[in-house]
């Protein structure tokens, strides 16, 4: 940063000397009464020539310093866009892929369901502990049924359905996916765990599948923040 500020200021150095050189120039010009045609036409055209070079390195240096004022704009450009993209990753508003693991849940016996059995329910208590052992398994990022897990997502019960982020579970299977660092530790974790042994306990099927590429979509709800105010800037 300090090698570029000292190069501007460099740069707008040599261009103030050119145009007090190009002032001067133009305005007193050296007068010689005792050149004869010759010398003056000689002069006139070195003039012409020192003129032409003055101007070809004004134009090449004040295209450099355009250069490094848009290269300055571009940096702090990139950088903010850098950290917004970051930022939303972090939020979970981007879509991100990675390796990871894949639990679908179904209760047992699915074919008897609407026949001999009505159709089991899942407690959303159930669903919040399963995430909470995820993330203490360091799980990286988490979509239930296509919604994805942010601090903000509610899982709760509404008429005998469960909503994820207000929209309904589709239908069984319930397909988790997971992004994890270390996939298979997560895996060996996850599927020995007190979570998935009560879903066992209430007749679920639980199954869990490591795979080098899971795809998880982007939180695309509203997210209201509250108790924020804005910071006062430093002097």
């Amino acid at each position: 940063m300090k090698e570029r500020q000292f190069m501007f200021a460099t740069i707008a150095l040599i261009l103030g000397g050119m145009l007090a050189i190009q002032f001067e120039t133009t305005n007193n010009p050296v007068v010689r009464d005792t050149r004869d045609l010759w010398e003056l036409r000689a002069d006139l055209e070195k003039e012409k020539q020192r003129q032409q070079e003055l101007n070809e390195e004004f134009e090449r240096y004040s295209e450099l310093l355009n250069q490094y004022k848009g290269d300055g704009k571009d940096e702090k450009i990139q950088a903010m866009e850098k950290a917004l993209r970051d930022l939303k990753k972090q939020a979970g508003l981007t879509t991100i892929s990675g390796q990871g693991i894949v639990i679908t849940i179904e209760p047992f016996n699915e074919e008897l369901i609407g026949v001999d059995q009505p159709v089991p329910k899942i407690d959303p208590d159930m669903l919040r502990r399963l995430v909470n052992e995820l993330n203490r398994y360091d799980a990286n990022e988490i979509s239930i049924d296509g919604q994805r897990v942010v601090s903000k997502t509610p899982i709760r019960e509404v008429n005998g359905n469960i909503y994820i982020n207000n929209e309904p579970v589709s239908s069984f299977p319930i397909e988790i996916r997971v992004l994890a660092k270390d996939n298979e530790k997560l895996h060996q974790k996850i599927i020995a765990s007190p979570a998935v042994e009560e879903f066992i306990r209430e007749n679920f099927l639980v199954e869990s599948e490591q795979t080098a590429k899971v795809i998880l979509p982007a939180f695309d709800k509203d997210m209201k923040v509250k108790f924020m105010k804005p910071a006062k800037e430093e002097t």
